[in-house]
């Protein structure tokens, strides 16, 4: 991982998308939290 980021590469690497979001659909709370963000560090 990058140790700088600039808020364009926050906004461009960490925002959920359309292929996403069916993905999280089914989760709730915490898990879902948990889950987009383990999805988006993987990606």
């Amino acid at each position: 991982m990058r140790q700088e980021w600039s808020p364009e590469d926050v906004v461009a690497c960490w925002t959920l998308v359309d292929g996403d979001w069916p993905l999280v659909a089914n989760k709730s709370g915490a898990t879902r939290l948990g889950f987009c963000l383990m999805l988006k560090f993987f990606e």
